[in-house]
């Protein structure tokens, strides 16, 4: 099949080095030229890529060389910029939104939250080298932490929680799957609407036994890779 030839000739030049990490590729008209094929033909080359984490799209800029992804162990780790720290990877974070709100059943349900309790939810967007990669939600128990309420903008709720609270992360129980982006999240991520997001779901216990963080990063797939030991 001709998608497979042409997603063969590009992948090549991506494991040889001709094309970079990081690198744009031309754009899908002059690339269907290139191959003598159709564009329809040659966005089955490019998806197919993608889903391998080779290449990614963002809206109206075209498609880029994925650079290699970061190892991230969901269950010794819940700071994703530590992770970036000893990467060498250069970040940023974007305040999205913190607001004190009724659990949603998903949250309630995960931290072990009776009926009518309310949370402390944090929000913010993650850019590792110039790239928006993920969006970061974490809900914290209201009843825990009083004055988490008063604070407001981009907080670092994990370097808060270790070193005002605990000493460790004491258990930290993990969901992964994969889930469409919603129209904030493409929004936010610069991705088409209903584009396919990893959800890394970390809900972490105290000693007590009580649920005191939900944290859910919603990442680009091939921004992260997944290694549990």
């Amino acid at each position: 099949m001709q998608y497979l030839t042409i997603k063969n000739a590009i992948a090549e030049q991506i494991e040889s080095g001709m094309l970079e990490p990081g690198h744009k590729l031309p754009s899908e008209r002059v690339l269907a030229e290139a191959f003598s094929t159709t564009r329809i033909t040659l966005r089955e080359a490019l998806n197919y890529l993608a889903l391998s984490g080779k290449v990614y799209k963002e809206e109206r800029r075209g498609w880029f060389v994925s650079k290699e992804a970061l190892l991230f162990n969901p269950i010794q780790e819940l700071d994703l910029l530590k992770v970036c720290k000893e990467y060498n990877r250069s970040y940023a974070t974007e305040h999205i939104d913190s607001k004190r709100i009724l659990a949603p059943k998903m949250v309630a349900e995960r931290l072990g939250l009776p009926p009518f309790s309310y949370v402390l939810m944090f929000s913010r967007l993650i850019v590792i080298e110039g790239r928006k990669v993920a969006v970061q939600y974490q809900y914290l128990p209201e009843a825990l932490f009083p004055s988490l309420a008063k604070m407001d903008g981009d907080i670092d709720v994990v370097s808060i929680l270790k070193e005002q609270y605990f000493s460790d992360y004491q258990n930290i129980s993990v969901k992964i799957g994969v889930l469409p982006a919603t129209e904030v999240e493409s929004g936010l991520l610069n991705i088409s609407s209903g584009s396919m997001l990893m959800n890394i779901n970390q809900s972490a216990i105290n000693n007590n036994k009580e649920g005191y963080l939900l944290q859910v990063v919603c990442c680009c797939h091939d921004a992260l890779k997944i290694e549990i030991e």
